[in-house]
């Protein structure tokens, strides 16, 4: 060791675009691509010198860094309201509660209201039909094997309570289109 305990980064705009770049190309979805740009953000300014952080090429780097995570952010909101409006036609719990568990409940509501704009207005009835039928059978089944009234058992019915609170947000979505 030589006894040096610091480094120096020299960050550029050019640099930093070349950075995201790598790591979008790097990444193996679109999710992990935003967290590594979110983790490189963090880095950039936790790192920065104080006399740094408020000069216009660290805003510069910050900007592109944001824009390449808005970029992502819009791709991955399109890519999981596909697969919302597919798991709607094909009535597919197991992907809606997955792309449920990926998101905020705000995030999920985008992407759902999203996805129903895909759906024509025969899908979208069905879709409504079936996510209220799903969520007021569950909800029957996990109240009957509570035994107290108003109480929900959803072990004891057999119901994921991911599943259920999946469902019962798809099915708040729907109806209120």
């Amino acid at each position: 060791m030589d006894g040096q305990k610091n480094i120096t980064l020299l960050l550029s705009p050019e640099s930093m675009q070349a950075q995201c770049v790598i790591a979008i190309r790097q990444a193996r979805n679109h999710s992990h691509a935003l967290a590594t740009l979110i983790a490189l953000q963090s880095f950039v300014t936790a790192t920065a010198q104080p006399s740094d952080r408020d000069t216009p090429a660290h805003r510069a780097l910050k900007e592109i860094i944001e824009g390449h995570a808005a970029t992502l952010r819009s791709q991955l909101m399109n890519d999981h309201a596909c697969k919302l409006s597919c798991a709607m036609r094909s009535k597919d719990c197991a992907i809606i509660t997955q792309v449920h568990g990926d998101f905020s409940r705000n995030g999920f509501w985008q992407a759902s209201q999203q996805a129903i704009l895909e759906l024509d207005a025969v899908e979208r009835d069905q879709a409504k039909n079936w996510a209220l039928t799903w969520h007021t059978e569950a909800k029957s089944r996990a109240l009957a094997a509570s035994g107290y009234p108003e109480a929900l058992n959803f072990q004891k019915a057999g119901i994921s309570p991911q599943e259920y609170a999946a469902m019962a947000d798809l099915s708040d979505c729907l109806q209120e289109t």
